[in-house]
């Protein structure tokens, strides 16, 4: 439910704020403080982000799959993207940039191997989704050292995307426990 509202809203978003442009403007200018757009972005990453904890919670204590996500390690990892997402919905980019980009850090490497992760515990073809959507987004942060193919908000777009795509699949995986 999280990765749809996120991708409707962003969408949204990007079509009302004047002058984006997807190649170069990176996703949290959309919740920029004083822009048409703060208040829908940054509200739906916030509720995106509780929902996130919510069904982490669920996953990591309540679901068959517990079993599998034993370890504080184990729990971490599938924490820190969500309370990335909800620092970078707290706190906009234009506002304080290293605390905004230490969020957003989390949410991108922490959400890529969340989904690699998931390669241990779920059955094919899954399985092997969850690795390819996660190793494209991890192998995609390395293009933020040049973005000059892709432009930074094209590059922020395949790390994000993938992962958003594989929790909405992770969420509809889960539904079959």
């Amino acid at each position: 439910m999280a990765g749809i509202i996120f991708t409707i809203f962003n969408t949204i978003a990007e079509s009302i704020y004047p002058g984006f442009n997807v190649g170069k403007d990176a996703l949290s200018d959309l919740g920029a403080s004083g822009y048409n757009t703060t208040l829908l972005w940054d509200g739906q990453l916030f509720i995106v982000s509780i929902l996130g904890l919510l069904a982490v919670t669920l996953l990591l204590f309540r679901s068959s799959l517990s079993e599998y996500l034993q370890g504080t390690l184990i729990r971490i990892l599938y924490l820190l993207p969500v309370i990335g997402s909800l620092i970078v919905s707290l706190v906009p980019d234009n506002t304080v940039l290293v605390v905004h980009s230490l969020g957003a850090f989390l949410t991108f490497v922490f959400g890529a191997i969340s989904a690699i992760y998931a390669f241990r515990f779920t059955k094919a073809p899954f399985r092997y989704f969850s690795l390819l959507l996660g190793i494209v987004s991890l192998v995609a942060i390395s293009f933020f050292g040049d973005p000059s193919i892709l432009g930074f908000g094209g590059v922020e777009r395949i790390v994000v995307y993938p992962f958003t795509i594989w929790g909405i699949a992770f969420g509809a995986y889960l539904t079959a426990f």
